[in-house]
């Protein structure tokens, strides 16, 4: 019985009450304990009340001591216990307090909240739509902190994390501004660690350190137009802070250094216990973002770079470690399972060393959580809509972590109060990106989505296609006669261009500018460049994933890891099968271009963005073409084909699939 009477003496006052306690002048009404073993102070006056618990007591009278172990914690509560006045506490009550010390387990283990989330892409105003059962607008970074503060405040022991791409691929509030908004909100909700993801290299490794260190842009059209350091006006320091939390890369190598762009990893300690947090992105990314952006840095294998850093860390005394990486899977359950888990994550979970007890995943934007071979393994799904709140038991003897608990929670605006500070920040720059972002552009009659049909084809697509080779088709812009778009550059949730309206005063069929960017935030410019007919084909077979039967050479020839169909331009029309061979895919007798069967020897003027041009996304023969000539930002094309072929009178219908066909 008196073990769980202190277990509940224990617990964490209210701010308010710890501060009572730590001022006896402040103390009119103090009680020790809970309700069925109150200790009333004797010297009450009836001015007001608070309620001391052993850990105040701590705090107050030992300010610099903590306690990582049981016998630290017993020794603490008993000096603390001894040391209360006669007037406070009778002899009997400080007998049964410290008997009830001296019998409870207290301090045996130490309880961390993990507070983690993934995929925020800037995303700091709140989002519309029905998510996981919640209707209305959910997360939003101002929201967002409020939440986490709510978590934080039950556990005084907590960290927050990210497990990458907390910028770019932004929406146009964050994005105009180089996604300093995004970084500056992110100091002021407590974030303390962010893996480095995929897209914090859209712009290359140098403005990636800027991020971190702080600094304007360096371009001096966009310090002209106002596109960085805007501090002044939306109340944050200038010129532009920097992260205050730390990046961690712990698998991305400088060629030339051989040292990690950023620190491998961050320890913290709670309470004495130190834990640490070893960050990363995935292997892939010089596959799927710039090349040039990142040409003088290696990226390492995920689960050996872990591996290999487990020796140090336990030579250390750290026993306590968890894995934040970008990487992820997909699953057929809930927010709360790993039903029908695939993807890669899995495999790096499995060749984890088993000191590592949690990993805390993203890239796929997907949310799971459950423990997978004898792990805990989490994703929040993305943009700012949910966190994962992590409870992390560590015996404080071994100092190993013995037990996790977790929940996805989603970022309910509905009754929720945002934190002002940060509402304040995203209020301004709102203000600041209002005139452009609500400009409108397109008017449409039905909604553009970026769903793939089984042919790996959809509508979304195929309007950015058209919109693109209209950009292109005139002599002087280029010659081109076919264009093609990667699918990951297709961003937002769907519908990613909706016809109902979903800003103030937009009206249905509408489109703004700011939908318009967060569809196509990139700021990729389009390349016309010449390609032979054997070289298209090979491009389109660089689509599909060689089976692990296939020979060295079509490996060699098509190094896929992922399926990636590429959304071409209405002038295009081709076949595939899946049950075709490997590395042939694609009927080479339907491939036609403006209905005239393509000629492998024959020459094509062809237009893709910047970066499939170099390679990205694993279409490697792009870097082979010829002849290039650079041409308009591709939301710029958009944004012009949108006022070509549609009006509030003549509004645009959604382009028609069929353009590829699988059988």
């Amino acid at each position: 019985m008196r073990s769980t009477v202190l277990a509940s003496l224990l617990a964490l006052a209210a701010p308010s009450f710890a501060a009572t306690c730590a001022n006896p002048d402040t103390r009119p009404t103090v009680v020790i304990g809970t309700t069925d073993t109150l200790v009333p102070n004797r010297d009450a006056d009836g001015a007001g009340s608070g309620t001391c618990t052993i850990n105040d007591l701590l705090a107050a009278s030992l300010p610099n001591t903590t306690w990582s172990s049981r016998a630290q914690f017993v020794s603490n509560a008993n000096r603390v216990i001894a040391g209360l006045p006669a007037d406070v506490v009778s002899a009997a009550q400080r007998r049964a307090l410290l008997e009830a010390v001296a019998t409870s387990d207290i301090g045996s283990t130490l309880t961390v909240k993990l507070i983690g989330f993934n995929d925020f892409h800037g995303n700091i105003n709140p989002v519309s739509g029905n998510y996981f059962g919640v209707t209305g607008p959910t997360g939003g970074v101002a929201y967002m902190a409020s939440a986490v503060a709510a978590l934080k405040a039950q556990n005084p022991n907590n960290v927050v994390v990210s497990a990458g791409d907390l910028i770019g691929a932004s929406p146009l509030a964050s994005a105009l501004f180089h996604d300093e908004p995004a970084v500056e909100a992110m100091n002021r909700l407590g974030l303390e660690f962010n893996a480095v993801g995929n897209h914090e290299f859209d712009e290359g490794r140098d403005e990636l350190v800027r991020m971190q260190n702080g600094g304007c842009h360096p371009d001096a059209a966009e310090q002209a137009n106002g596109h960085t350091c805007r501090g002044a006006e939306v109340g944050t320091p200038v010129p532009f802070e920097g992260a205050k939390f730390k990046f961690l890369a712990a698998n991305v190598v400088d060629r030339a250094t051989g040292k990690t762009l950023f620190p491998a990893y961050k320890v913290k300690t709670f309470r004495g216990i130190p834990v640490a947090f070893i960050g990363m992105t995935l292997k892939g990314t010089p596959n799927i973002v710039t090349p040039s952006g990142v040409a003088s840095l290696e990226f390492r294998d995920e689960a050996e770079t872990v591996n290999r850093l487990i020796p140090q860390l336990k030579n250390q005394g750290i026993r306590a470690i968890a894995v934040i990486v970008h990487e992820g899977g997909f699953t057929t359950g809930g927010k709360d399972d790993c039903n029908g888990a695939s993807g890669a994550i899995l495999d790096i979970v499995k060749r984890l060393d088993p000191e590592v007890d949690v990993v805390v995943s993203g890239h796929t934007h997907w949310a799971y959580n459950c423990v997978y071979d004898g792990r805990r393994l989490t994703s929040s799904g993305a943009f700012s809509r949910m966190l994962t709140d992590i409870d992390l038991t560590i015996d404080t003897a071994s100092r190993n972590i013995v037990a996790t608990s977790a929940t996805n929670r989603v970022v309910t605006n509905a009754g929720a109060t945002p934190t002002p500070e940060v509402k304040a920040i995203i209020d301004r720059y709102n203000a600041l990106s209002a005139p452009l972002a609500n400009a409108k552009v397109g008017y449409i009659t039905a909604d553009m989505t970026k769903a793939q049909n089984s042919a790996g084809e959809s509508i979304a697509g195929n309007l950015v296609a058209d919109a693109q080779l209209d950009a292109t088709r005139p002599a002087a812009k280029g010659g081109a006669v076919a264009a093609f778009m990667n699918p990951g550059g297709l961003r937002g949730t769907d519908p990613v261009l909706g016809f109902t309206s979903s800003a103030a005063g937009e009206g249905d069929g509408v489109i703004t500018y700011g939908e318009a960017f967060t569809f196509q935030p990139f700021g990729n410019s389009l390349v016309v460049m010449t390609l032979t007919g054997a070289q298209i084909k090979q491009m389109l077979e660089q689509q599909f994933v060689p089976s692990a039967t296939a020979s060295a050479a079509c490996k060699a020839y098509n190094p896929q890891t992922t399926q990636r169909i590429l959304q071409p331009s209405a002038s295009v029309a081709y076949s595939w099968s899946p049950a075709r061979p490997d590395c042939d895919k694609v009927d080479a007798t339907t491939l036609k271009i403006n209905g005239v069967t393509v000629d492998p020897s024959a020459s094509y003027r062809i237009t893709v963005n910047s970066f499939l041009a170099t390679g990205g996304d694993g279409f490697a023969v792009l870097s082979s073409g010829t002849e290039r000539v650079g041409g308009d930002v591709d939301l710029d094309a958009l944004v012009n084909y949108f006022g070509k072929v549609s009006s509030p009178s003549t509004p645009l219908a959604p382009p028609a699939l069929g353009r590829i066909t699988r059988y």
